[in-house]
């Protein structure tokens, strides 16, 4: 008896997860669709960023430009009348080659347009350091930069990687 008390009260449960993620996601494909008021929408696209996919930071360590290489990310632009063309990839992180830098030099970043969020990461560091200071210690680093756009435009993540040498 108890067992199935317990069946259909996790049935129950289950069941009503599924109903609010689906009612959820009905709402918000409304409002990605343009079924909500077609010139709120537009103005809100108007102020996208005008790239096809997301723009780059640029990073500089002791003056010397630093490559960064794009991992995962979504991406809207606008497609016309209100409609919006999406992509996402949960592409693997890339494995940039490191550049040798001295340790303890400052890192310099520059945002792309239309940030809202910007978090530089050291993903190989005790998390306790300073992230746009290079580390003393002889090693090779990998860093992560995640952005988000405003307006719910997209996200991306970029990495780089340095090597401190003796």
């Amino acid at each position: 008896m108890r067992k199935a008390i317990f069946a259909a009260v996790a049935l129950i449960l289950l069941a009503g997860a599924f109903l609010a993620g689906y009612a959820a996601r009905d709402r918000q494909g409304k409002s990605s669709e343009g079924s909500g008021d077609p010139d709120a929408v537009q103005a809100i696209q108007a102020r996208w960023v005008r790239e096809a996919k997301p723009p780059a930071p640029t990073v500089t360590i002791g003056g010397k430009p630093i490559e960064v290489k794009r991992g995962a990310f979504s991406w809207c632009t606008p497609s016309g009348r209100g409609q919006t063309s999406c992509q996402m990839t949960d592409a693997a992180v890339p494995k940039p080659e490191p550049v040798p830098v001295a340790g303890g030099a400052l890192i310099e970043t520059k945002a792309p347009e239309g940030i809202k969020e910007f978090t530089l990461t050291n993903t190989t560091g005790s998390g306790q350091e300073d992230p746009y200071v290079v580390p003393m210690e002889k090693g090779v680093y990998l860093y992560r930069i995640h952005c988000e756009w405003f307006l719910d435009q997209g996200y991306a993540d970029f990495y780089f990687a340095v090597e401190v040498g003796e």
